[in-house]
């Protein structure tokens, strides 16, 4: 990550809004007096990137300048080629937004909530807050702490520097993993010691239970058969003992029938002799009675012939007047059968003329639905070829728009490109003219250190004379010849004077000539540093400038691939603006096309659609040929179902009044024809009633005599009937008496059989019984059952014997049940065993592991190499600023700084 520009206000001591600029910028420091806010600078800078600070927190409300009601900052910063933004503001919950550059310059948003604002940059720095300010932004006071804190302190600080609070994590979660893993093997051995049933000799003991009960079930199956044949013989000897008493049942049902056959057979001869009496007083009164039949009949015919010549008179005189009436009739039936015709063949002559003009108007009316057919079909084809070149030009369109779009955005981005190389190449410039001015100002600052060190060893050289020389005046001082020597002992000869050195003078000069080394070392360090940074200005500016042109050759190649002219693709925008809209003017067109020729059809298919079945079973006459008018086809058809309709309406009125006045003529022409025959029946009639009237003859004289001598023979003849009934009811009597007494013995004959056949099988269901009851007692015996023989207790025997067996099988479905589950205890403990014992191995490993991972010894060891290789870095950095006098060693979990011009001195 590389900053770019900062901007706050309302910060710390930034009341006013504040901008660094840092583009350009590979090297720079930020200085200025205690309290001027140069640590507010980078912990706006953290505020931005996380919303907290280090030596504040999240607390960062008190961070605002005193006096103000909010505060804001905005850092723009760079990562892996992209430039972002990110700014927030407080108070307030939202006040946070995180933006990303896009190639034409604009920013596009990210992000908009504080948290996500926070998640997002941490993806983008690949740091969290934590690992930020421990290894790019230490807090203020961090690293003095550390170098010259006690080593309680700096193993703390190398602790939190280092992250080795996960090793304590993992040391106590290994603790913790080791006692939980204890706990588990502690559990699963418990739970081994409840599985009582996975016990050796509780599994004997299951498996003895299951083999007892399995015996007794292997005895009560071999028993169920011997009570399965008791239970059968019972069941059969029951059954025996009843048809015994069946058939004894049956055989004095038949005695009873026998007798009562018996007894029917006499009463059957009794009604025989009563009906034979009855049948001869009959005869006898009928006898007496004298009844002649044939005058009886004479006397009928006499009395019949005088009822049908008065009959006779009265049928004609009703002739007479019936074929008066009849005539008449005949006459006004003729007269309106002949108007009724008339009017019928007037009707039907205006029916066969409608129909004419029906059948015209329905030849008109195909012809125009053909017509209209076609030219909707024609116009569905004229919607979907317009509807296609609708889409085409649309499409065309899109792909102008889309052509104009890129080719702006190019454009944008070369011209954006051209302004950064422009901007690139003066700042390269410029970065050069500095790092030129910065060497030249370098090697001025270099030639004049050389001459202050060389003023310097000359001042300590001075120095050092007049010290020995003050020193050799020194032991001098009150020496005379002949003195032993103070040096070497020896007698001194002879006492040479000598002035006394300027050693104040030498002292001051040294101090100057210090003072001026010192000067001119910061000058050359200045000169160094600027000359450093000139030279990486000068270096970055021209990578930006590469760069820079590198993106603008690739925009020109792009603008060139898309056909456009690198020097002006305003042309090509402009011309793929104006196929865009040409385009789009004929796709509506196109549309316009569509929509009327999709109208027009619609329009012709509901005026088709109104035409109903009018056309239904006629030939389809074919469309005409030739260019089609829609707007003529639809007037035509308008205009044909107009006459189709009123040539309908006319000819189902001609044939409706047609097919009345052909029923009122027929009606009339049978009225008619029904009038001849009335009156042509009743001349017949009249003439048959005359010719009756004569066959009689006159009225005789004695009619009444006769009249009175028939009434006599009528009752004798009923009397006769009455007798001759009662002679045949008496007939019958004696036919049925005889058939009762041959019913009656033949009944006894039957009956006698059937007592007979019923006393045979009588004994023979007694000896089934018998022999039933044998096989009875000896199957009882054979089962052992005890006491005396007895169907209904044999069936209990078997009852009580099958629920002894049902719960012997349930107790060993539960015995197997539970062997089986012991067995399951045995193989679940055994593999219990197996997992109690991988949990106190890996307990084991993991308390092995947070052995070591205490502090005293890895995380000890840890912080030791790092002590190593931080003095390692640091001596290497230490020699370049020093000018390779000092550098840095780790003494145990202290420093040390050795001083290479003075002896290695620590």
């Amino acid at each position: 990550m590389r900053p770019l520009r900062l901007e706050l206000r309302g910060f710390t001591s930034f009341r006013e809004t504040a901008v660094l600029d840092f583009e350009g910028r590979r090297l720079f420091a930020i200085t200025g007096p205690t309290g001027a806010g140069k640590s507010s600078l980078l912990d706006a800078m953290t505020w931005a990137l996380y919303g907290q600070v280090p030596r504040v927190g999240t607390q960062t409300r008190q961070l605002i300048t005193h006096g103000a009601n909010a505060m804001a900052v905005r850092l723009d910063f760079s990562v892996r080629g992209e430039r972002h933004r990110v700014s927030r503001q407080a108070p307030g919950p939202t006040g946070a937004r995180l933006e990303r550059q896009r190639g034409d310059g604009a920013w596009e948003p990210i992000a908009d909530r504080s948290r996500e604002v926070t998640r997002r940059v941490t993806e983008l720095l690949g740091l969290d807050f934590d690992t930020f300010t421990k290894t790019v932004l230490l807090p203020q006071g961090a690293f003095d702490l550390f170098l010259r804190g006690d080593e309680p302190q700096r193993r703390e600080i190398l602790t939190r520097l280092l992250a080795l609070e996960r090793y304590e994590a993992a040391g106590a979660a290994a603790r913790n993993r080791a006692s939980g893993k204890a706990a588990a093997a502690h559990a699963m051995r418990g739970q081994i010691e409840r599985l009582d049933a996975a016990a050796p000799e509780a599994l004997a003991a299951i498996e003895a239970r299951r083999d007892a009960l399995a015996r007794r079930a292997r005895a009560l199956d071999e028993r169920s058969a011997l009570l399965d044949a008791l239970a059968a013989a019972a069941r059969a000897a029951d059954g025996a003992r009843a048809e015994a008493e069946r058939h004894a049942h049956a055989r004095a049902e038949a005695e009873r029938d026998l007798a009562a056959a018996a007894a029917a057979l006499e009463a059957a001869g009794r009604e025989t002799a009563d009906a034979a009496a009855r049948r001869e007083g009959v005869e006898a009164e009928r006898a007496a009675l004298g009844y002649d039949e044939a005058a009886h009949r004479d006397l009928e015919r006499e009395a019949a012939r005088l009822d049908q010549r008065e009959a006779a008179r009265a049928e004609a005189d009703a002739a007479e007047a019936e074929r008066a009436a009849a005539a008449e009739a005949a006459e006004g039936a003729a007269e309106r059968a002949d108007a009724a015709r008339a009017e019928s063949e007037r009707a039907a002559e205006a029916g066969e003329r409608a129909e004419e003009g029906r059948r015209a108007a329905l030849d008109g009316l195909a012809a125009a639905e053909a017509a209209a057919r076609a030219a909707e079909a024609a116009l569905g084809e004229e919607a979907n070829a317009a509807d296609d070149a609708r889409a085409e030009a649309e499409r065309a369109a899109a792909e102008h728009a889309e052509q104009a779009r890129a080719l702006d955005d190019l454009a944008e981005r070369q011209r954006g490109l051209r302004e950064t190389a422009d901007g690139a190449e003066r700042a390269r410039a410029e970065a050069s003219e500095a790092s030129e001015a910065a060497r030249a100002g370098s090697g001025a600052a270099s030639e004049r250190l050389r001459e202050a060190e060389a003023a310097q060893a000359a001042a300590a050289s001075a120095l050092e004379t007049a010290q020995r020389l003050d020193a050799a005046l020194t032991l001098q001082r009150g020496l005379e010849p002949g003195d032993p020597c103070p040096v070497c002992g020896e007698p001194v000869g002879h006492v040479e004077p000598h002035p006394a050195p300027a050693l104040d003078a030498a002292r001051e000069a040294l101090g100057a000539a210090d003072a001026a080394l010192a000067a001119a070392r910061r000058e050359d360090s200045d000169a160094a540093g600027a000359l450093a940074a000139a030279d990486a200005r000068a270096a970055s500016a021209a990578e930006s400038l590469g760069t820079a042109r590198d993106a603008l050759a690739a925009a020109d190649a792009a603008l060139v691939a898309a056909g456009a002219d690198p020097a002006g693709p305003t042309a090509a925008i402009a011309d793929a603006r104006e196929e865009e809209q040409r385009e789009r003017e004929r796709a509506a067109e196109a549309a316009a096309v569509r929509d009327r020729a999709a109208a027009a059809a619609q329009a012709l298919g509901l005026l088709r659609a109104s035409i109903g079945d009018a056309l239904a079973g006629r030939e389809e006459p074919p469309p005409g040929g030739g260019a089609i008018d829609a707007e003529a086809a639809r007037a035509a058809l308008e205009a044909a179902i107009a006459r189709q309709r009123e040539a309908a309406s006319d000819a189902a009125g001609a044939l409706e009044a047609s097919r009345r006045t052909g029923e009122e003529a027929r009606a009339a022409a049978a009225a008619a024809a029904q009038a001849d025959e009335r009156r042509e029946h009743a001349e017949r009639a009249l003439e048959g009633a005359r010719a009756r009237l004569a066959a009689f003859g006159d009225a005789p004289d004695d009619a009444a005599a006769v009249r009175s001598a028939l009434a006599g023979a009528q009752r004798l003849a009923q009397r006769d009937r009455e007798l001759a009934g009662a002679l045949g009811e008496a007939e019958r009597a004696a036919a049925a008496a005889g058939a009762h007494g041959e019913a009656a013995h033949a009944a006894r004959e039957r009956a006698g059989t059937r007592a007979a056949a019923a006393a045979d099988a009588t004994e023979k269901a007694d000896a089934a019984a018998a022999e039933g009851r044998e096989r009875l007692e000896t199957a009882w015996r054979a089962a052992d059952a005890g006491g005396d023989p007895a169907a209904a207790r044999a069936e209990e025997l078997r009852a009580a014997h099958e629920a002894e067996r049902i719960e012997t099988a349930s107790a060993l479905a539960v015995a197997e049940q539970r062997l089986e589950a012991a067995r399951a205890d045995a193989e679940r403990a055994a593999e219990m065993g197996r997992e109690a014992a991988g949990y106190e191995a890996d307990a084991a490993l993991a308390g092995a592991l947070a052995e070591e991972l205490r502090r005293n010894r890895f995380i000890a060891w840890v912080q030791r190499e790092a002590m190593q290789l931080l003095a390692a870095d640091a001596a290497v950095r230490l020699l370049q600023l020093s000018g390779g006098r000092y550098r840095l060693a780790a003494e145990g979990d202290a420093f040390a700084v050795i001083d290479g011009l003075n002896g290695d001195e620590r």
